[in-house]
């Protein structure tokens, strides 16, 4: 309850900040500050903290073996021993055959595993350190040679968590909006890329695109949906069209548009609530957004539905080759409409400065990020309501609270608790 309290005081002290703030000389970044840290569920934050979970790596693969190679693949667990395993990176090789392929890791891991596939389905199987540069397999007691595949394989989900409450501190549950994202070079032209709405806890209009980090739109030839579909068609149950009940926040419903600065960016829905696929009630002429897939009970405010995927087809001009293109170039971001009057871009820390649809003040606050990237596809976000990690004053509280892999102390300390998003308190999460 004192957090509670602590929170909804620093609401409105934030309110009063920003009504003021339109003049430049009035803003006080000392005073955002010092509300920010009010609302914090962290004593503090580490100065040095990226808020990234994962980094992009180069890995120069040797096919130094004569066993009819075809393809080979970076995998997250061995394939031929785990039940399952994310393909991070992958490409056509042949015997004798060097190549660089790109692949986003989670810090938390030290190892991986490299595989060449052969014309029959066959898996040659080495593990290799992260930090590594070249892989190769001339090592033959290392491998698990030409050996039946067992594990379920999937391209790597990195999943993404969103606050629409910026720039006012959020209740820090971080499922206003989670997207879960996934991608597939099928060739050296064509990018396949697979998008799924996980849940809506926000209560209000979200919009939502994803920037291509490194491109510009005019790279892209063009993109399409698979099967005809949108995210925009709603589910089964609308018979209200979505202009006459959502806010247009992109200029158009062009699934390639062009960033500010030109940066490609992809199209995905005007409407968070809408695009979940369940009727809207409408009371005095406003729809009333229920909150999904943030609670394990029904009520007037809660449903649980299914989740939404929509898959995009994106094809570069030529010469444009996107071979090593890694999910780690995704940034997805959310459009969130703020009561004063503006709409923001909310990001991933990284990214933070994009403003890819709009132009608008930033403030150089370091702490906790309205968007979180998290690399696990089974992440667990907090129920509505639960903080996704206090450790403040001494006491741990949330949905990722335990001691040692804990959210609270890698907050405090980027170095520490890198596997914390593995470890919930499972009856504070969905």
């Amino acid at each position: 309850m004192q957090y509670t309290r602590i929170f909804f005081i620093a609401l409105g002290l934030l309110g009063s900040l920003l009504l003021t703030s339109c003049h430049k000389d009035v803003f006080n970044e000392d005073d955002y500050n010092k509300i920010l840290d009010e609302a914090s569920p962290v004593d503090s934050v580490d100065a040095e903290h990226t808020w990234e979970l994962a980094q992009d790596h180069v890995y120069a693969v040797e096919a130094d073996v004569h066993l009819g190679v075809k393809s080979v693949k970076i995998l997250s667990d061995n394939p031929l021993t785990a039940n399952n395993a994310e393909v991070m990176a992958e490409s056509a090789i042949e015997d004798g055959g060097r190549i660089e392929l790109s692949a986003t890791v989670p810090t938390m891991y030290s190892e991986l595993y490299a595989a060449l596939v052969d014309d029959k389905g066959l898996y040659t199987v080495v593990s290799f350190p992260v930090e590594t540069s070249v892989i190769n397999f001339s090592n033959v007691k290392s491998t698990n040679s030409q050996q039946s595949l067992k594990a379920r394989l999937e391209q790597q989900k990195l999943v993404y968590c969103f606050e629409e409450e910026m720039p006012e501190p959020g209740d820090y549950d971080y499922n206003d909006v989670v997207l879960r994202l996934s991608r597939e070079v099928v060739d050296s032209r064509h990018l396949k890329i697979e998008v799924e709405l996980v849940a809506v806890g926000g209560t209000k209009q979200l919009a939502a695109g994803l920037h291509l980090l490194g491109y510009k739109a005019e790279d892209i030839d063009s993109v399409t949906i698979e099967g005809g579909g949108s995210f925009d068609l709603g589910g089964s149950y609308y018979d209200v069209p979505l202009e006459k009940m959502a806010t247009p926040m992109f200029e158009s419903s062009s699934l390639l548009q062009s960033g500010r600065n030109g940066e490609a960016v992809i199209y995905l829905f005007e409407d968070a609530h809408w695009s979940m696929g369940e009727d809207l009630v409408v009371v005095n002429q406003v729809f009333e957004r229920k909150k999904y897939n943030v609670s394990k009970s029904y009520s007037d405010v809660f449903m649980m539905l299914p989740n939404r995927t929509e898959t995009y087809h994106v094809y570069f001009k030529t010469g444009k080759n996107i071979s090593n293109f890694t999910p780690g170039m995704f940034d997805p971001f959310v459009l969130s409409p703020y009561y004063y009057g503006a709409i923001w871009e909310l990001h991933c820390y990284r990214d933070r400065e994009a403003q890819l649809t709009r132009e608008y003040s930033l403030t150089k606050s370091k702490k906790l990020p309205w968007a979180l990237m998290i690399p696990y596809a089974s992440f667990r976000y907090p129920l509505e309501g639960v903080n996704i990690g206090f450790m403040k004053n001494g006491g741990f509280f949330g949905a990722y609270m335990n001691r040692g892999r804990s959210f609270g102390e890698w907050a405090m300390d980027h170095t520490q608790c890198l596997d914390w998003y593995t470890s919930p308190t499972y009856n504070r999460v969905f």
